[in-house]
């Protein structure tokens, strides 16, 4: 930073007003003029300004200040044990060196964000940038690059999907050709899957390509994994499922080695669910039940969306009570957690708590339940994530319920649903 910007940057940071900081020395007008650039301080009134402020007249030169927050920086790029990374946040935290250079200190506090994002402390993540919002004038072009990049993964980790796309879009716009490629990698993934999440498939597509051949480049596995996966989800929507099939291939075979279990969860179950939209059941029972040795057990909501595709998958091979043995468990799990129809917050986690309440009542034939669920709380949530392959599915099983009940008009009309929700998942793009 030049001086009037150090200047600056201390007064902010300290919370004096132009005319406190000011006050005794020179006008406040004269300071102003300063801080922007328009005037050079006389040694005298300099020495006056950094005495209020309690700084040194010069930035001092800082190289442990500097591998610190570059180590920092480093640990959460690819974050695979937050443990580690909580323990080195911690030991470095107060470290005085981080703090004695404006240029250094600013840095780590923009890291900050991510490592508040990584380690879910959203409210510390949602301060840190508002704080920040007032010291971006300072930053560089790559500090001002990840000050935009970091505010789109804290809208990503809300779910505002939209809003986290348009900041990485942003966020590409200003990117400096001194970020690394593994960087630039990470900035087209967090594109891809956000624009996977919007249902902007070809931006999707495109950006989870260029994210892909990068990590292979750099040879990132768990990344590679992550685009396979994603890549794997786009080739869904278009219909191609023998690619998609290969992309989730892909994924299985590296993740397999690396060992991490959330990643061989989610890669066995996107398997498996692919396979149940192939209506391959035998298969996608076999990779659903493999994925669920991975799973945590505070993930809830994964563990009831495995339950229904195994509960739907053995239903559609004749094997009832197996499929009752599987909705009895997703009925314990909500009543252990104590969860209402309402509870939960994210839209994945609604749809596998009615998906299985929903096939619960169904097999234990309380159709005046299934009934309720389904048509008030279900397919709306469904609608609204374009889960057509379920939609189509929960449609025809109401359908034959009002069949059995005589009700044959209403019958044929949610079964013309059914039919109209598998064409869209052959069709829709």
């Amino acid at each position: 930073m030049d001086t009037g910007l150090r200047l600056k940057y201390h007064r902010l940071k300290k919370k004096i007003s132009l005319e406190e900081a000011a006050s005794g020395i020179i006008t406040p007008r004269e300071l102003k003029k300063i801080e922007t650039g328009a005037k050079e301080p006389a040694l005298k009134e300099l020495e006056a300004l950094c005495k209020k402020l309690e700084i040194p007249l010069a930035p001092k030169d800082n190289p442990v200040g500097k591998v610190l927050v570059k180590n920092f920086k480093t640990s959460l790029l690819h974050p695979q044990n937050k443990g580690k990374i909580m323990e080195l946040y911690s030991d470095i935290h107060d470290h005085p060196l981080l703090h004695v250079n404006e240029d250094i200190e600013l840095e780590y506090n923009i890291q900050q964000i991510r490592y508040f994002i990584i380690t879910g402390d959203l409210d510390s993540a949602e301060e840190k940038l508002k704080s920040m919002e007032h010291f971006k004038e300072f930053m560089d072009q790559e500090q001002f690059y990840l000050f935009h990049k970091y505010n789109g993964n804290y809208h990503y980790i809300l779910n505002d999907f939209e809003a986290a796309l348009k900041t990485y879009l942003m966020a590409e716009k200003i990117v400096p050709n001194s970020v690394s490629p593994s960087e630039k990698g990470d900035l087209y993934y967090s594109i891809g899957i956000s624009a996977s999440q919007c249902w902007e498939t070809e931006l999707a597509f495109k950006y989870t390509d260029m994210a892909l051949k990068t990590y292979q480049q750099e040879f990132i596995p768990k990344r590679i994994v992550e685009c396979h996966m994603n890549m794997g989800v786009i080739h869904t929507r278009f219909g191609n499922y023998k690619t998609a099939l290969e992309h989730y291939k892909n994924a299985l075979t590296i993740g397999r080695k690396l060992e991490i279990d959330i990643l061989r969860f989610t890669t066995e179950y996107n398997v498996g669910y692919l396979y149940l939209l192939n209506q391959q059941f035998s298969l996608a029972i076999s990779h659903v039940e493999e994925a669920l040795n991975y799973v945590p057990q505070e993930y809830t909501a994964d563990i009831l969306l495995s339950y229904s595709v195994l509960i739907m998958s053995e239903l559609e091979l004749g094997n009832f009570e197996a499929a009752k043995a599987w909705a009895i468990k997703g009925y314990n799990l909500i009543v252990s957690k104590n969860l209402s129809i309402n509870s939960p917050t994210s839209d994945i986690f609604k749809i596998a708590f009615r998906q299985n309440m929903a096939l619960f009542y169904l097999i234990n034939e309380n159709y005046d339940e299934f009934e309720s669920i389904v048509v008030n709380y279900l397919i709306p949530s469904l609608e609204d994530y374009k889960s057509f392959y379920e939609m189509g599915y929960f449609y025809n099983e109401l359908g034959n319920v009002y069949y059995k009940q005589k009700f044959f008009e209403k019958s044929a009309t949610v079964l013309k649903e059914s039919q109209k929700a598998f064409k869209n998942l052959i069709t829709f793009r």
